[in-house]
């Protein structure tokens, strides 16, 4: 018996870790020259990135430079300062209310994408430079999240809240390892809800580690609270960037 409770603490202990993952995101993403946390625990990497644009519609999103699109800047991996990129596409609509690209008690699904691609590159961290991570986003099955988060502001500071919420799986440093993870991408448009077109980047946090299964469990416990964690500081966030809309 205290060996079975001794195992049940163990796991209580790690969930909780698991939980401080995307505070260490708000470390980073919420100010311009913030470095990242380093509350990531062994076998996690966390990275961090902000600004960027998005474009399309229900043909599926594109943030990769292309369209008039613009990568988001890579601000920190880890307890780390870092410069670099992050890009991403998704698949056409699978389904939802995006048409209306509200909901009546948000949040809430307005739509999932098919899945897509996500890539992130850096430069100099720990000593390595190029493709940090490059892989699939979204589950084939269940696609990507896209959420609507509800309003901030009034009149013309009014900004619609929208997150990109999908499991990433991919090589790690130029292929060296796979690892699989989260990522959470939380943009804005300002006057009218989003149904297509330009949409801006405020801030994002991609978490990855190594798939053992131990690890994996803690994933799905634990990393699903970053785009909860992400939406708490919305207002702070997205009033920063209305005037750039």
């Amino acid at each position: 018996m205290s060996l079975q409770i001794c195992l049940a603490k163990r796991v209580v202990i790690l969930s909780v870790l698991c939980l401080f993952i995307p505070m260490a995101a708000w470390a980073s993403s919420a100010h311009p020259n913030a470095t990242g946390s380093n509350t990531c625990f062994t076998g996690f990497q966390c990275i961090y990135n902000q600004g960027g644009m998005a474009v399309g519609g229900t043909g599926g999103l594109v943030m990769d430079g292309s369209g008039g699109s613009a990568v988001s800047d890579v601000i920190g991996v880890g307890s780390l300062s870092v410069t670099g990129s992050l890009s991403l596409t998704t698949g056409a609509l699978m389904g939802g209310s995006f048409g209306t690209g509200m909901c009546a008690a948000p949040p809430c699904t307005v739509g999932r994408f098919g899945a897509g691609t996500i890539s992130i590159s850096v430069n100099n961290w720990n000593g390595f430079s190029g493709v940090l991570f490059a892989g699939t986003l979204g589950d084939p099955t269940s696609g990507i999240t896209w959420q609507f988060n509800g309003t901030i502001g009034t009149g013309k500071n009014k900004v619609y809240q929208y997150e990109l919420i999908a499991p990433v799986s991919g090589s790690w440093e130029g292929g060296a390892s796979t690892v699989s993870g989260q990522t959470a991408q939380l943009y804005f448009t300002s006057k009218t809800p989003y149904t297509g077109g330009a949409i801006n980047l405020t801030s994002g946090t991609t978490a990855v580690l190594t798939p053992e299964p131990a690890s994996y469990g803690l994933l799905g416990s634990g990393l699903v609270l970053i785009g909860m964690l992400v939406r708490r500081r919305a207002k702070e966030l997205s009033g920063s960037q209305v005037g750039k809309a």
